[in-house]
Formats: C-alpha cells, sequence, structure tokens
C-alpha cells in the first residue's frame, strides 16, 4: 500500500483488497476514530500503517525519481497491478445485481471525468496552506477508494513533487551521517504539516462514511468501487514521455511493457490469493 500511494494512478486501496483486508481495514478505522477501538482493531492498522509509512519514509526519492524518469516502465507495472485488483474485487461482491452495474457505472464516470482533468508531474509553486490541506485530504480519502489514486489527485493539485519531495527531505534531516539535523527540518514540516492535517480529517470522516455504505448499500458501494477500479487505466495509459532514461526501440518498449503489466497482474493477483487463503 505504502508504495501504491507514491505512484500516481495507483489506489492503495487496491493493495489493500488484494490482501483481502479492505472491509476488515475500513472497519478499523472507523472504530478507531469514533473511539471504539478493540485489540484486533489496533493491530491491524499498525501494522498496515506503520510498514506503509515506512515504504514511504524511505523510498519516497526513489519512486519520485522513477516515475519522472522512467515513467513508461512505472506505470505499466502498476497498471498490471490496478488490473489485478478487479478479479478480488469481483469475488467480493460475488453476485452482482442490477444496483451493482449502476455503482459501476457511476465508479467509472467518477474515473473518466478525473482523467479528462490536466495533469503534470512537474513541481507546482509555493502552495498555501489551505492547498495542502486539501491535498492531503483528498490523497487520504483516495486512498480509502480501489482505484481512486492518492498519488494522482497529488498530481492533479500539482502537490505531488512537493509533497514527496519534502517527505524525502524530511528522512534526509533525520538520518544525516552527524545526526538528526532539526534546524532544516523546519521548511518540509511546514509543508507537511497541514498536508497531515488533512489526511487526518479524511481518516475520521472517509473510513466512516465507507463503513456505513458497506453496511447498507454493500451492492452499490462494491459496484462504485469496481468502476473506480476498472476507470483507474484511464489514469496510467496512454503513457506520457520519459523525463530522461535510455530510449528504448518501439518494439523492444512494447514487449517490455507487456511484461511489466502482466507481472504487476500476476503480483496482485497473487497477493489476493494469498490473502484469501490466510482470510
Amino acid at each position: 500500500m505504502g508504495l501504491a500511494n507514491l505512484v500516481p494512478g495507483v489506489s492503495g486501496g487496491t493493495m489493500l483488497l488484494a490482501a483481502g483486508v479492505y472491509p476488515q481495514c475500513v472497519d478499523a478505522l472507523a472504530r478507531v476514530t469514533t473511539l471504539r477501538p478493540d485489540r484486533q482493531s489496533v493491530g491491524l492498522l499498525l501494522a498496515v500503517a506503520g510498514s506503509a509509512a515506512l515504504v514511504i519514509l524511505l523510498l519516497a526519492g526513489l519512486v519520485k525519481s522513477l516515475v519522472v524518469e522512467h515513467r513508461w516502465a512505472m506505470y505499466s507495472l502498476f497498471l498490471g497491478s490496478t488490473l489485478g485488483g478487479i478479479p478480488v474485487l469481483w469475488r467480493l461482491i460475488e453476485k452482482p445485481e442490477a444496483r451493482t452495474w449502476v455503482g459501476s457505472g457511476a465508479g467509472l464516470a467518477a474515473m473518466v471525468a478525473t482523467s479528462l482533468a490536466p495533469a503534470s508531474a512537474a513541481p507546482a509553486a509555493e502552495a498555501p496552506t489551505l492547498v495542502l490541506f486539501l491535498a492531503g485530504f483528498g490523497a487520504f480519502a483516495a486512498m480509502m477508494l480501489p482505484g481512486l489514486s492518492g498519488g494522482y489527485l497529488l498530481v492533479l493539485s500539482g502537490q505531488y513533487i512537493t509533497i514527496l519531495g519534502a517527505i524525502e527531505d524530511s528522512r534526509d534531516s533525520l538520518l544525516a551521517a552527524e545526526g538528526p539535523q532539526w534546524a532544516t527540518l523546519t521548511d518540509p514540516l511546514a509543508i507537511l504539516a497541514p498536508f497531515a492535517l488533512g489526511c487526518l480529517t479524511a481518516v475520521v470522516g472517509v473510513s466512516s462514511l465507507i463503513r456505513l455504505l458497506l453496511l447498507r448499500q454493500r451492492a452499490v458501494t462494491l459496484g462504485f468501487l469496481l468502476g473506480l477500479l476498472g476507470g483507474a487505466v484511464l489514469g496510467l495509459w496512454p503513457f506520457e514521455s520519459d523525463g530522461g532514461g535510455p530510449p528504448l526501440p518501439d518494439l523492444a518498449r512494447a514487449v517490455a511493457a507487456i511484461g511489466l503489466v502482466t507481472g504487476g497482474f500476476v503480483l496482485t493477483s497473487a497477493i489476493g490469493r494469498f490473502g484469501r487463503d490466510e482470510a
């Protein structure tokens, strides 16, 4: 989930679905944020959020560079990973109803509208606090919805490079060879603090809403998530031109892209089967 949230167009919620723990995570978040936690909920959230946060902290700089400089390869891999979540979600639906297809149409329409918005991976100008707060709210809300990418919403808002750069700068300041450099944390924290506040606000509101919808309107909600997941490929394909890296002949690039898409699909499907077996 941590890796998925670093990449525009890929949903962290898809990874939760693939592992077979999406409903449990939504329920656990809702319990914790409404001050009704139990030991199982807290343990699940610590395992998922802790490992995701560690990956984000350690790999934000690397993933940012790969997305900017080798976009076609990264998007190929995560296109396959996203598509691999569809059979996982389909197993949750079990018997689709008419309401399921209505929800799917609405989710697909939402992703089409999102894909039509202009996006750029270039760094944005210095953002005001409110913009950073809204970017955090949107990114975390999207993370809760399989198919809707928090990283892609950051790209749309122009804050993708800004946020990942601030995470990378914070890591470098804390892990400097001569010891933590507290003075250099001021600038990245000025960016990350309102962003984190937006994320926490989304945790409280969105998790409870999704839990309620899964309880009362499961068919429509799962259909909507299926539409989001299927439409997520619109944020990844067609691939944009790379920012760098060695060029490849068209045929070699196409073969490599197909291989990466297949590998991503197999990886997510395998995680889904493992998660189902463990459940």
